[in-house]
């Protein structure tokens, strides 16, 4: 149990500490695949610590509701943190609380209060972002759940640890065609989910805004809260993509420290290794148009379906 909990600590710190990291390095390398120097990879670091030290200020128009939100976020993250597979394929002290359905819905949760808060701000562009990201998410989500369905099918359960397991041990079910396509399925949901899509901008001033609109009213400790929370969730997710679905080899199986640290630079150059792959797509694919996302979604649907199809008809392919 004590191995459990400093275990659970350990992972909390590795995630709280380089999230902020992976998403300077996504930066640098966009910058240098555009020819430019860009900023330090710890740009993220002194932009938070920044945020944390300057003041607060709330619009006339909203509630309270709206000044909890960021609180309410970051905490729920963190508690995915506590219970995802990040640097153990064996559950952690507060592993076995929820699966992969019960973690989606926390996501979503998160999600949803956000989007209610920029609804609460009363501002126009908020309220534009939140409208464009429920537009996605109706259409993404219904996606999720039918990846989460296969890779149930794949392994009987929703328990992500077993998952790494079965796929970290039977290659018969890592090579074959259902887990083919639904990993691509879930790698074009993931650069949704992490904003990389080339229809998005994160620059409040073009039409291809989306997240960024919904925390223009935010600032001071809430808007670092929100930032930070942002960079966890997509360090969490390209976690789940890599340790669970795509790459879960050398995931200690077992407790040993000695391992688990060896895992912990493991995991960091994996993560590494697909921003460079999110940086290459960000620079070498055109900014899509706003209503052309729904095209990359069928896309990505058709490839969950694919998975379905070809694991009904020639038994897991």
């Amino acid at each position: 149990m004590l191995n459990l909990f400093f275990l659970s600590i350990l992972q909390l710190l590795y995630v709280f500490a380089l999230a902020p990291l992976a998403v300077g390095i996504l930066h640098v390398f966009d910058e240098r695949l555009s020819s430019r120097r860009g900023p330090s990879i710890f740009q993220e670091y002194y932009n938070l610590f920044k945020f944390f030290r300057k003041q607060s200020i709330y619009p006339k128009t909203a509630s309270g509701f709206f000044s909890y939100v960021p609180y309410i976020t970051f905490g729920m993250y963190l508690f995915l943190t506590l219970v995802l597979p990040i640097i153990t394929a064996f559950p952690l002290l507060f592993g076995p609380v929820v699966d992969f359905v019960g973690g989606g819905l926390v996501f979503g949760a998160a999600s949803t209060f956000l989007k209610l808060a920029s609804l609460d701000s009363r501002n126009s562009y908020s309220i534009l972002g939140a409208s464009r990201a429920s537009s996605i998410g109706i259409f993404t989500e219904p996606i999720i759940l039918l990846i989460f369905i296969m890779f149930g099918v794949i392994s009987g359960t929703n328990n992500p640890y077993v998952i790494n397991n079965i796929l970290q041990t039977s290659t018969s079910w890592f090579f074959s065609l259902v887990h083919l396509f639904v990993g691509v399925a879930f790698f074009l949901v993931l650069i949704i989910e992490t904003g990389q899509l080339p229809i998005e901008s994160h620059t409040p001033n073009e039409f291809g805004s989306i997240d960024s609109l919904m925390s223009l009213e935010y600032s001071g400790r809430e808007l670092a809260l929100l930032k930070l929370g942002s960079y966890i969730k997509s360090f969490l997710l390209m976690n789940v993509f890599l340790n669970v679905f795509t790459l879960p080899f050398f995931v200690p199986m077992k407790f040993n420290i000695l391992a688990i640290v060896l895992y912990m630079f493991i995991n960091f150059l994996k993560i590494i290794l697909l921003l460079a792959i999110f940086a290459i797509i960000n620079n070498i694919v055109s900014k899509y148009r706003l209503f052309k996302i729904f095209d990359y979604i069928l896309i990505a649907f058709s490839f969950a379906l694919m998975a379905m199809v070809v694991f009904y008809v020639v038994n897991g392919g």
